[in-house]
């Protein structure tokens, strides 16, 4: 049904103004927490609870992360607000996931009324310029006009292009003065080029020549793959030219894993055939990947005697971290389509020859080289793949950051595009749970799950009250094993063995839980595991599992900073 308009020949206040704009954008659900300076804004939210639903997080962390998990499973733009102070400072990490994932979400947060901005005030905090290095762009609003354009303007940016946060901060002025409701039909932002110049169809052609010359090329399936909705035409360009296809982690779920084609993910913890393949190819087309330090390795070693297509919509990531032989600007739908009419088909059964001995040389998508120390503790990969065998690879995962998010990106077969979200570029603990939570609201019909580690949990775990206080059906899985567990792995082996900070105690997260009243389970055997997967998800509601799990485990292949693909550790050994 269509959202009424507002008239426009009427004057209302800024916040009226505000809640308007918000519906007439098609904004479902906004994550917030109030503050003195935005009580004039909750005022009104009552009012339009029809239109727009408001969810208040625990903290505005927590806020800022559902946004961000919403808009990555909807595709829409998240909303996430926060008060002036500490709300706003709180949103900070929020806000620089976003803008490091490519998330289009968009921040606001309030500020003192404008005379008192510079004198110290309470709670006033230049978060403009704390959140300019990390944002797509930044407003500061302090009269009621001024709202409705900046909020589409702001919508329009962090959408197009490559997709990201934009933040705005509103003075208490703008809540409280009047203007007329004025309805912007169209964004006109002189200089902001979101698309660049399409790369053109002789450029295209050029890959004919480097494909031809080339014996062992690979394709990097990133995360613009999936920003694009592009899937289907990678798969096209890669049987055509039967290319094998690495994953991002934020592209784990750009390429069909059941696919002959897919070697797995790429990387410092990536599949060891998917390295190897990357390693000793001669060349690489990335799709949607800006080449970041955690899937390259060594520089020098990544780029050797290798030529480079790069497929990107932000000219700015071309040539910053590889010098690329074919720069591509572009939409990669759009290239792909177009590639598609323009090259011909290639086979390289040499080089699968290759790949294939890989394969069975060093396992390829099991568990073979992980350690079994199933005696006393359940394996956090295992844990996955029955998650994953449980719910047929249809649910959405949001992982949190460490070793359950590496063995997330390996073990769980995802079977639909957009289905992982995880903090890749700043790799922030505490992401899961909220970012499940945001999902869940998206994707109602979903079902979702938040894989976490104990320390990552902890950092986000009051969380626990907004899941229930509004039935949010999301099912948590905490893989405890008392440990910072990735930074353990580390100190592990690269510093003898000091565990130094990283042993940690517990709560009992099933008394926690119902301390909630979301039912809980507690597994230590593999049956206890089956069962309390099983029951989560006849849960309708929330529910939580903590798996004990392995401590020592590793995750491997493990390739060190710094080290070639081609050097990666295998097992405790390779590292002493």
């Amino acid at each position: 049904m269509k959202t009424p308009q507002p008239k426009s020949n009427s004057e209302m206040l800024g916040s009226e103004i505000f809640c308007e704009a918000m519906a007439e954008l098609g904004v479902d659900v906004i994550f917030g927490i109030p503050g003195g300076v935005l009580l004039p804004l909750y005022d009104k939210f009552k009012k339009y609870g029809h239109k727009v639903r408001h969810i208040l997080p625990r903290q505005e962390q927590g806020g800022g992360f559902a946004a961000d998990g919403y808009a990555r499973v909807t595709g829409k733009v998240g909303i996430a607000i926060g008060t002036s102070g500490p709300g706003a400072t709180n949103l900070m990490t929020s806000i620089a996931n976003s803008m490091m994932d490519s998330v289009p979400v968009v921040y606001i947060t309030g500020q003192v009324v404008e005379e008192m901005i510079g004198t110290d005030a309470f709670q006033e905090t230049d978060v403009l310029g704390m959140s300019m290095p990390v944002v797509k762009h930044s407003y500061f609003i302090s009269h009621a006009k001024d709202i409705v354009k900046t909020l589409k303007e702001a919508f329009y940016i962090a959408k197009t292009g490559r997709p990201g946060p934009v933040h705005i901060d509103i003075s208490k002025d703008a809540w409280v003065t009047e203007a007329r409701y004025i309805h912007e039909t169209e964004v006109d932002l002189p200089g902001y080029n979101p698309i660049p110049e399409k790369c053109s169809d002789s450029e295209i052609k050029k890959l004919n020549s480097l494909l031809e010359k080339a014996k062992k090329p690979v394709l990097i399936a990133g995360h613009g793959v999936e920003i694009s909705g592009a899937q289907s035409e990678l798969k096209k360009f890669s049987e055509k030219h039967n290319i094998p296809v690495v994953s991002t982690l934020l592209g784990i779920t750009a390429f069909p894993q059941n696919h002959a084609l897919w070697l797995g993910l790429i990387g410092m913890h990536g599949e060891a055939v998917a390295n190897l393949a990357a390693h000793n190819a001669d060349l690489i087309i990335s799709a949607g990947s800006r080449f970041d330090d955690r899937i390259t390795g060594n520089l020098k070693s990544f780029t050797k005697n290798t030529n480079f297509v790069h497929i990107d919509i932000d000219i700015s990531e071309i040539d910053k971290n590889i010098t690329t032989d074919l720069p591509l600007p572009g939409d990669a739908k759009d290239i792909l389509i177009r590639a598609d009419k323009l090259l011909s088909s290639h086979k390289f059964e040499n080089w699968w020859h290759a790949i294939n001995e890989w394969k069975k040389k060093y396992g390829f998508l099991d568990f073979s080289l992980n350690p079994d120390n199933e005696k006393d503790f359940l394996s956090q990969p295992r844990i996955i793949k029955m998650i994953s065998d449980a719910t047929e690879g249809n649910a959405v995962i949001a992982s949190d950051v460490g070793r359950n998010q590496m063995w997330t990106g390996r073990f769980y077969r995802f079977r639909k595009p957009n289905s992982y979200i995880t903090s890749g570029g700043l790799g922030s603990m505490g992401y899961g749970v909220p970012s499940a939570m945001g999902a869940k609201l998206g994707k109602p019909d979903r079902e979702v799950w938040a894989i976490c580690g104990d320390g990552g949990f902890q950092m986000n775990m009051q969380e626990l009250a907004t899941i229930a206080e509004n039935n949010i059906g999301i099912k948590i899985a905490i893989m405890e094993d008392a440990s910072l567990g990735m930074v353990r792995q580390w100190q592990n082996l690269l510093f003898e063995g000091n565990l130094s900070e990283t042993v940690i105690k517990n709560p009992d997260f099933k008394i926690l839980a119902s301390a909630f009243n979301i039912p809980a389970w507690n597994a230590e055997s593999y049956e206890e595991a089956e069962n309390a997967i099983k029951n989560a998800r006849d849960e309708k509601g929330p529910a939580l599992i903590a798996f004990k799990v392995d401590p020592n485990e590793h995750v491997f292949p493990m390739v060190p900073p710094n080290t070639p693909l081609g050097e990666q550790a295998l097992n405790d050994n390779d590292l002493k």
